[in-house]
């Protein structure tokens, strides 16, 4: 590209042309075709145009502001781009104008439809709804009197730490909550998962959080903080939820 147009300037020049003429998108087109026998010459008479509308503009440059440009090529590639941009949809109004005729599709969406009430819309969103088994995303799930024959661990103890957020509970039913065992080491808590739910109140968004990876600390919250990387985790968790 830089050839052909090292050699559009010098024809523009030697031709002592400064408006775009026909002559000039010839002479153009002549180049590019022989550069790129791959593309059709009708194809090609666009690009001309283009080409001939910027060598019209850079034989008004001193040789030294030519010499600039050549010297920041890539540059010059983005500026093009910024310009074209900012001329899309001008008419001919002191700018130059690109006889490019793209095709138009013309569509319209179906609106928003049927406007129904709350519980008509919970209805019907149900109705799409597939019901997953909490045990199917959180993992494995034990309630107090499973907790307390596995590790020991009282009942009113663990009411202690789900109190204080130490420990998530999920609701499973109407009332009753279980607890995903991942966050037990050792039949304890995992260090720092009160300071994650103080920060994500939802105990269901905190778990789903919590075993979900997370590349940019290198794992899941719930590893990490098993590997005492509690402020890590808990840098995380206050860029996503605080």
């Amino acid at each position: 590209m830089e050839a052909i147009m090292v050699a559009t300037v010098r024809k523009s020049e030697a031709a002592k042309q400064v408006n775009v003429s026909s002559a000039a998108v010839a002479d153009i087109l002549d180049v590019l075709a022989r550069h790129n026998p791959g593309i059709s010459r009708s194809v090609l008479k666009g690009k001309s145009r283009v080409v001939a509308a910027v060598t019209a503009a850079t034989v008004r440059l001193s040789d030294q502001q030519q010499r600039q440009i050549l010297a920041h090529r890539k540059k010059l590639v983005e500026a093009m781009g910024t310009v074209a941009a900012d001329l899309a949809g001008h008419d001919d109004q002191g700018l130059i104008q690109f006889d490019v005729k793209l095709p138009v599709e013309v569509s319209q969406g179906a609106g928003r439809g049927e406007v129904v009430d709350i519980e008509e819309g919970r209805r019907r969103l149900f109705a799409y709804t597939t019901p997953v088994r909490l045990e199917d995303w959180a993992g494995p799930v034990a309630g107090p009197s499973e907790i307390e024959k596995s590790f020991g661990t009282r009942r009113s103890t663990l009411h202690d730490w789900h109190k204080r957020g130490a420990v998530i509970g999920l609701l499973k039913g109407e009332r009753k909550h279980v607890f995903p065992l991942a966050q037990f080491v050792d039949g304890r808590p995992v260090e720092g998962m009160s300071e994650v739910t103080r920060i994500i109140s939802n105990p269901r968004v905190a778990w789903h959080w919590l075993i979900q990876p997370k590349p940019s600390i290198g794992g899941t919250p719930l590893d990490r903080l098993k590997q005492g990387h509690v402020p890590e985790v808990l840098a995380a968790a206050a860029r996503d939820f605080a």
